[in-house]
C-alpha cells in the first residue's frame, strides 16, 4: 500500500473559548453564577462587582397587543424596591402576591449531601467515614446499594484494605442515617429494618418478619385466609401484620423525605401591574458586572506594552460584561415566549397550562434547542401561583386534540389521592374513569405512569383501616 500526501479542505465548526464561556454562563443557576463571577473578581482587578438592586428592573411585556408606553406603573418608572403588590386578571383585589416570598423557594436537597453532613458528626472513626462515603456516592436514585462488596471491591482506592466485614458495618451505619433504611441492598430489607424500628407488639412484628421472609407472594394477593392456615395463627393477626407493611415506606427516598428542602432564589419575577403580566429579572441576588475605571484608564493613558496584562484582565472584564448581559437578555426571551403560550395559567394556575415543547420555543426564536434546554434548567420563576422550574412549563398533549397538559393531568392526579378517602383509596381504573369524564381521555396505564412518577403508591398500599 503506496503513501502519499493529500491537502483537503474542510469546514469544521469550533467554539471559541469567549462562546464557551457565553453558553456556560448561561446554563449555571443565579447562585452559581454568583459564586463563579466573585471567583473571577478575584483574580481579575479591573472586574468590579457591586450587589444587584432592583432599581433597573427589565421588564418583557407578554401582551404583545398592548402598547409598551401603557406598561407605566410607578415602582418601574422610579426604580423604587417594593415587597408587595395586589394582582388579578381584573386588576382588582381577588388575590394577593406578597413579593416577600418571591425571593426564596423550597427545592430538594441533593441526597448524598444530605448523607454526608450527617456522617461528619456522627460518632465513628474516620476509616469509617470514608468508607461509608464511598458507598453514599454508589447509592442508586431510590437510595438503594444494590451492588455486593465484590462488586465494589475492584474500585477501592489501592492503599485501602477494606474488607467484608468493613463493608457490612458501614453498611449498617448508612442504614441508620436519615433518611431511614438508606443503603440496604433490596426491598425485602428495607421493609424489613421498618418494621423493627416501628412501635408495634413483638407478635405482630414477628409476623409481618416471617411474611416478608417467606410468603411475599401470598401477601400481595391478600390471601389473608390461606396464610393465617399456613402460619399457624388468626386471620386477624395476619391483616395486623399486613397492615403494618402498607405503612411501610417501599424505597428509602420516598414522598415523605422529599419534605426536606433547602432554599433557591428565583433567577425571574412575573407580575402584573394594570391588568398587563410583565416578567423581569430578579438581579437583586445578581451582582453587576462593571470595569475598574481607575485601571481602565490607565491602561488607556499608558505606554504601548507597558501594561499587556492589564489589557488582558481588561479584554476579559469586557466579554465578562457581554456574557452576563446576553445570558439576562436570553432569559427573558425565552420567558417571555414560554408565557406568550402559558398566560392562562398565571391567571388560573396548572388548569391552564398547555403542552408546550422545547422545539417550539426553539423555533420561534430561532434559537437552538441546547440553547433553549440550557436557559429552562435549574432556573426558577417566582409567579403569585408559587415558584416554579421553567422546565415545568414544557410537558406533551395528552388526548386527539391535543390542548391538555400532561403537567396539568399529574396535579389533578395528585389532588384526587391527596383527597380521597383513605380507607377507599382510588383505583387507577377510578381515576382514569373521573378523568374521561371530565373531558381528558387517557389510558389506566398512563396514570398509573403519572402517579409513579410522582412517587404515589398505589390504590392497595395506601389504604388505611
Amino acid at each position: 500500500m503506496r503513501q502519499q500526501l493529500v491537502t483537503r479542505q474542510t469546514q469544521n465548526l469550533s467554539l471559541t473559548p469567549e462562546l464557551r464561556q457565553s453558553l456556560r454562563f448561561l446554563g449555571l443557576a443565579t447562585n452559581e453564577l454568583v459564586e463563579e463571577l466573585k471567583d473571577i473578581a478575584l483574580e481579575n482587578p479591573l472586574l468590579d462587582l457591586e450587589e444587584g438592586t432592583n432599581s433597573e428592573a427589565e421588564a418583557v411585556k407578554i401582551n404583545e397587543s398592548i402598547d409598551p408606553d401603557e406598561l407605566t406603573h410607578p415602582e418601574i418608572a422610579s426604580g423604587t424596591d417594593y415587597t408587595t403588590h395586589t394582582m388579578s386578571s381584573s386588576g382588582e383585589n381577588s388575590f394577593t402576591y406578597d413579593g416577600s416570598n418571591s425571593n426564596e423557594m423550597a427545592t430538594h436537597v441533593d441526597f448524598r449531601q444530605h448523607l454526608k453532613e450527617q456522617l461528619i458528626s456522627n460518632n465513628t472513626s474516620d476509616e469509617d467515614k470514608e468508607l461509608t462515603t464511598y458507598l453514599i456516592d454508589n447509592l442508586d436514585e431510590n437510595g438503594f446499594l444494590k451492588e455486593t462488596f465484590e462488586e465494589l471491591q475492584h474500585n477501592f482506592p489501592e492503599e485501602k484494605n477494606w474488607g467484608d466485614i468493613d463493608f457490612e458495618r458501614c453498611r449498617k451505619l448508612l442504614q441508620n442515617l436519615e433518611p431511614l433504611g438508606v443503603g440496604s441492598k433490596d426491598l425485602i430489607e428495607h421493609l424489613q429494618l421498618q418494621v423493627r424500628k416501628t412501635t408495634a407488639n413483638n407478635h405482630v412484628k414477628a409476623l409481618s418478619k416471617t411474611l416478608l421472609d417467606q410468603h411475599l407472594t401470598l401477601l400481595a394477593s391478600y390471601n389473608y385466609k390461606k396464610l393465617a392456615h399456613i402460619m399457624g395463627c388468626e386471620i386477624i393477626d395476619v391483616e395486623e401484620a399486613a397492615k403494618l407493611i402498607s405503612n411501610l415506606s417501599p424505597k428509602p427516598l420516598s414522598a415523605d423525605w422529599e419534605d426536606h428542602a433547602r432554599y433557591v432564589k428565583p433567577d425571574l419575577i412575573a407580575e402584573k401591574y394594570n391588568k398587563i403580566w410583565a416578567i423581569r429579572l430578579n438581579d437583586e441576588w445578581i451582582p453587576r458586572v462593571g470595569i475598574n475605571q481607575e485601571y481602565a484608564d490607565l491602561i488607556q493613558h499608558g505606554e504601548e506594552g507597558a501594561s499587556s496584562p492589564l489589557k488582558d484582565y481588561l479584554k476579559q472584564a469586557r466579554h465578562i460584561q457581554r456574557s452576563i448581559n446576553q445570558r439576562h437578555e436570553t432569559l427573558l426571551r425565552v420567558s417571555e415566549e414560554i408565557f406568550k403560550v402559558q398566560i392562562d395559567f398565571l391567571e388560573n394556575g396548572s388548569k391552564g397550562l398547555l403542552p408546550l415543547t422545547l422545539q417550539t420555543i426553539s423555533e420561534a426564536l430561532d434559537l437552538h434547542e441546547s440553547t433553549i434546554s440550557r436557559s429552562t434548567s435549574g432556573k426558577y420563576i417566582s409567579t403569585p401561583r408559587g415558584t416554579f422550574e421553567l422546565k415545568y412549563f414544557f410537558s406533551n398533549a395528552i388526548g386527539d386534540m391535543g390542548d391538555t397538559s400532561s403537567t396539568h393531568v399529574k396535579d389533578i392526579i395528585k389532588r384526587m389521592i391527596r383527597s380521597e378517602d383513605s380507607r377507599d383509596p382510588l383505583s387507577d381504573s377510578k381515576i382514569q374513569k373521573a378523568l374521561s369524564a371530565s373531558g381528558i381521555e387517557i389510558a389506566r396505564r398512563t396514570v398509573a405512569k403519572y402517579r409513579e412518577n410522582q412517587n404515589i403508591l398505589p390504590s392497595q398500599m395506601r389504604k388505611k383501616a
